[in-house]
Formats: C-alpha cells, sequence, structure tokens
C-alpha cells in the first residue's frame, strides 16, 4: 500500500510566502542576470566578483522566503577545492551557493525541473547521467579544468537523494579531479532542523511519490527551520588514493551530522 501525500502543516503560510518567491523570481532573476554580464559581474566586491555576489544574495534571500534560517560553522580554506557533502533535498543545493557560489554537479534530471533547472544552468551546474561512464569522464575532466583555475567544485557524493535519514557511502570517482589538480577535499555537513524537534530529514527529503512542485509547497508551509552548515578540516591525498580519500571525508560529515 502506498502511503498517503504527507500534509501541509501551517499553509496560511503560503499566503505571503507565495508571493514572495514570485516577486524574488520576477524581480531577483533579472537583477541577478545583470549583474551575470561580462562587463558587470568581473567587477571585484570584496572577495567575490559582482556576479558571485548577486548569485549568493539572490540564493541567501531564497532561503529566508522559506523560512530557513543558515548557521554557518567553518569556513571554507582560501582558493580552489572540492566541497562534498551530504544530500537531503535539492535545497542543499540552494544552501551551499549561499556559502559560495560554486560550480555544482547535479544529476541530469535537474535540468529539466522548472524554474529550478534554468537556473541551475544559469549558476553554472554541472549535469552528470547516472550510470553513465562517459558523462562521468567528461564531468571529471570539466571539474579538473576549473579547479585549474582557481574555482570551487562542490558534489554529492552519496550519489542521489536517500528517503531514510543518515550519511551514506560515499563514491569516490569524482574525488579524482581534486586529486590529480592538488586541491584540498572539505568534507561539509548539511542538516535541517529545529528546536524541540531535532532533525527534519524526514520534513525536507521528498516523500514517496512526490515531485517537485509538491515538495516545494509543502517546505514553504513549514514552520520556521535552521538550516545547519558544518565545514570541516581540508583534506589532502595521502597517496591512499581516492577511495580511502573519500571514506575519510565521510567519516567528518558523518560525526559532524549526527553530533
Amino acid at each position: 500500500m502506498s502511503e498517503p501525500p504527507r500534509r501541509f502543516r501551517q499553509p496560511w503560510r503560503l499566503i505571503w510566502r507565495l508571493p514572495l518567491f514570485f516577486l524574488h523570481v520576477l524581480i531577483g532573476i533579472p537583477v541577478t542576470l545583470f549583474c551575470f554580464l561580462p562587463a558587470v559581474g568581473r567587477v571585484p566586491a570584496g572577495p567575490m566578483t559582482i556576479r558571485q555576489r548577486a548569485h549568493q544574495t539572490w540564493q541567501s534571500l531564497l532561503l529566508r522566503i522559506f523560512g530557513i534560517r543558515l548557521r554557518i560553522s567553518g569556513r571554507l580554506p582560501d582558493g580552489p577545492c572540492l566541497v562534498v557533502a551530504n544530500h537531503i533535498t535539492w535545497l542543499d543545493i540552494v544552501i551551499l551557493h549561499a556559502l559560495w557560489p560554486m560550480w555544482l554537479v547535479a544529476k541530469a534530471e535537474i535540468a529539466r525541473w522548472p524554474l529550478i533547472g534554468a537556473l541551475a544552468r544559469l549558476a553554472g551546474t554541472l549535469f552528470i547521467t547516472r550510470g553513465s561512464t562517459e558523462s562521468r569522464r567528461r564531468v571529471a575532466r570539466r571539474m579538473s579544468a576549473l579547479l585549474k583555475r582557481g574555482e570551487r567544485v562542490g558534489i554529492f557524493p552519496e550519489g542521489g537523494i536517500r528517503r531514510e535519514a543518515g550519511v551514506k557511502l560515499f563514491h569516490a570517482p569524482l574525488f579524482g579531479p581534486a586529486i590529480r589538480v592538488g586541491v584540498p577535499v572539505v568534507p561539509v555537513a548539511i542538516r535541517f532542523e529545529r528546536e524541540g524537534q531535532g532533525n527534519l530529514h524526514d520534513t525536507v527529503v521528498f516523500a514517496p511519490g512526490e515531485n517537485f512542485l509538491r515538495n516545494l509547497l509543502r517546505v514553504m508551509a513549514e514552520p520556521p527551520m535552521v538550516g545547519r552548515l558544518m565545514i570541516g578540516p581540508p583534506l589532502i591525498d595521502q597517496g591512499d588514493g581516492r577511495r580511502r580519500l573519500a571514506a575519510r571525508a565521510r567519516e567528518i560529515v558523518k560525526r559532524y551530522y549526527d553530533d
């Protein structure tokens, strides 16, 4: 027997969050895209460029519209690195971009999602087809080129979203570019929580049979929550290879996630 669809806990929150969301899309996206123009986007804005700052601001405001307050512990190292994080929901992408507008590797299906797919392309997402060796190799080559250029790249090495809470096995193949280029791997744990209720994995993860639009609206109707981002120490390959590096990164992410 299939599970019934999860209910909207506080649907009245959509009365103001939905209009804010549409305004954020209709006004925020054109403003952000203007900042993506080469002549504008390359202008420095502190440690970022105008393009990166606009991208980060748009994502941060999107989290606030959903009632998500971002709390970050730790910091990314200076310079290029490979960020590896656990994967719970599509909001993980928004959270990592709110931390730093990095290049992210995501499943090819996201490219077909309404609005999010188009935004992901504009943000520089690298889409990978699951089970395709050629797609993985193509993405790995692109990752290496970006890391050599001084960019930060992020991956979700669990290989997809799982309904069960916890940190799953980290698949090792996409750790290869960091080893080849000689940049650190930075483990990052993502967790959604609310005071008195603990981990909200079951709240934000896709319910059985739930599509993207329903999940978006259901999470938008939730009471305020915290998106916690815990950044671990940078890891350097010690000659043990990508499998051992992936295992070390998972150990740190799991420890932070379970804490």
